[in-house]
């Protein structure tokens, strides 16, 4: 008799296509273990006792309908943009884990209140056979398949929070047309005052700006500026360092004018469902003056947008794409840790371009002045020193051998897994086949037939499963694929002075992670694959 043949579509067979997950079977099963998602939009005290009654509630609920509630998931933000909230990510890698095998939540809301966002969530967890369940609403996402429920509630909540921002939109609004402040962090020189409605000034932060301000004015560049004040310990508004930039954001911001501005730019989401700020029309801007003391005089103020835009011109360079830097993003300064930046100057008779490379110290912090660096002889030298490492054709066969091994045996694992799941419902089939023949359901003839057929395919699947095994163990010793892999990237690696930009950019951004430099040219490569 013909074996039975086991007909797999290409689209099977020729894609690595995973495995579908169905959250339906869950249903009706006790003991799963679940997660419990809670959040709260401020610190403030009524929301954090928030915390805990929805922890109660949860518990309770768990405990109720038979579920293991083994881990909280907890965030202080907003109900927009859930993709900016930590734990709510960790929820879903959690899932994506198999730790739980989906969440509750108090209501939907909760989750976010944003209707692609609740949609999103729900999607995510069902690719991975999980749930998601809102008690409030008695809702639960392996009974709604055309997600009709899901929207009317996310629809619900995103207009909640329309109108609830309309609102705190409209009180704010009214403040700055009063003179009063919005901001829950001052600039840097200001504090709020008691009453948390105006800004005043801090004396010791105002000294500081007095300071940038006047020798700006003397003729010191933002650098100088940062660089003494990183040395003397004085520390800016946010980060550990002053940069040159937040040096420019404190020269032209109007506020020390004594200005308070406001609705000058908003939110949106992106094409890709994330966060964008955008300008307003600057005839929605609320303008006020005299709101708070100012610490700059218009004139300075005049004075200072002068001398940045003939700076900004004087320095203005032409620059081109005609050349692309090797190590653009992983070349970094061997004291400070600062990374370096390349850059073009064309020679005085205009016969060529000089390609360089160069520390800026923009952080002012380096103990060193701003160093230069021959473009083409460092790109050359990381070159060869990358040609030297892997001078050893058994270590790079031995890095390639393991690499391809590790991609190979996921895929063998994958396939090993529907195998075995093919070979345990094959058990199963027998199983019934012979309790069928046992109480005569089916004849001797049907029986012999069916159980032939099931026979082979068994055969067949553990033939697979066997040659599966046998291949992780052994490994690919013979295995043709493997060896020219390796013979093509031996020959590149070996020629890799002599190959085409592209090549060479390609390679350097595979093997490296980063490349430390010294002014007296000395490098130190950090490999990616190195620990």
């Amino acid at each position: 008799m013909t074996d039975k043949i086991n007909y797999i579509p290409p689209l099977v067979s020729c894609n690595n296509l995973s495995s579908f997950a169905d959250s339906h079977k869950t249903l009706g099963k006790s003991g799963l273990d679940l997660g419990g998602y809670i959040r709260v939009s401020t610190k403030k005290e009524a929301q954090i006792t928030s915390i805990e009654n929805q922890k109660k509630v949860l518990k309770e609920w768990a405990n109720i309908n038979g579920y293991n509630l083994i881990k909280f998931y907890t965030d202080v933000k907003s109900g927009s943009f859930s993709y900016l909230r930590d734990e709510m990510q960790l929820l879903k890698q959690d899932v994506k884990s198999g730790i739980i095998k989906g969440i509750i939540a108090k209501e939907i809301s909760r989750t976010s209140r944003d209707i692609m966002d609740v949609l999103e969530l729900k999607r995510t967890l069902e690719s991975h056979g999980a749930f998601f369940i809102s008690i409030k609403e008695n809702y639960d996402s392996r009974t709604d398949d055309d997600e009709f429920l899901l929207i009317i509630y996310a629809a619900l909540a995103q207009k909640e929070r329309k109108t609830t921002a309309g609102r705190v939109k409209i009180t704010q609004m009214l403040k700055a047309r009063e003179g009063k402040t919005n901001v829950p962090s001052p600039a840097f020189g200001y504090k709020l005052s008691s009453n948390k409605q105006h800004l005043v000034i801090d004396p010791k932060k105002a000294k500081t700006y007095r300071f940038i301000v006047e020798k700006f004015l003397e003729g010191w560049g933002q650098l100088k500026i940062c660089k003494w004040l990183n040395q003397q310990g004085i520390e800016p508004k946010r980060a550990k360092y002053w940069h040159t930039n937040t040096i420019k954001s404190i020269l032209i911001n109007p506020v020390y004018l004594g200005i308070t501005i406001y609705n000058a730019t908003t939110l949106i989401r992106d094409s890709s469902g994330k966060q964008k700020r955008v300008v307003r029309p600057q005839e929605e801007w609320i303008v006020r003056h005299n709101t708070h003391p100012p610490l700059i005089t218009l004139q300075e103020y005049n004075q200072i947008i002068d001398i940045i835009e003939h700076r900004k011109k004087k320095l203005c360079k032409e620059w081109t794409k005609e050349k692309k830097y090797l190590l653009s993003g992983i070349l970094y300064c061997s004291i400070c840790k600062g990374k370096i930046y390349g850059g073009k100057q064309t020679y005085s008779d205009k016969s060529k371009d000089f390609y360089y490379y160069v520390d800026q110290n923009r952080y002012g912090i380096c103990n060193t002045k701003t160093k230069y660096w021959n473009m083409e002889k460092v790109d050359n030298d990381v070159i060869n020193e990358i040609k030297k490492f892997f001078k050893d054709k058994n270590l790079i066969k031995k890095i390639i051998k393991e690499k391809y091994i590790s991609m190979n045996k996921n895929i063998n694992d994958c396939q090993l897994k529907q195998l075995k799941e093919s070979l345990h419902s094959t058990h199963i089939a027998i199983k019934k086949q012979q309790e069928a023949y046992e109480k005569d359901i089916i004849s001797i003839d049907e029986y012999s037939t069916r159980m032939m057929e099931l026979r082979n395919q068994k055969k067949e699947f553990t033939d697979k499963i066997n040659l599966i095994n046998e291949v992780n163990e052994n490994g690919y010793k013979s295995d043709k694929r493997l060896k020219f892999i390796s013979n093509k990237i031996l020959n590149t690696l070996e020629n890799l002075d002599k190959a085409e930009y592209d090549v060479k950019k390609f390679i350097v951004n595979k093997l490296v992670k980063s490349i430390e430099i010294s002014s007296d040219y000395s490098i130190k490569i950090h490999f990616a694959f190195e620990p």
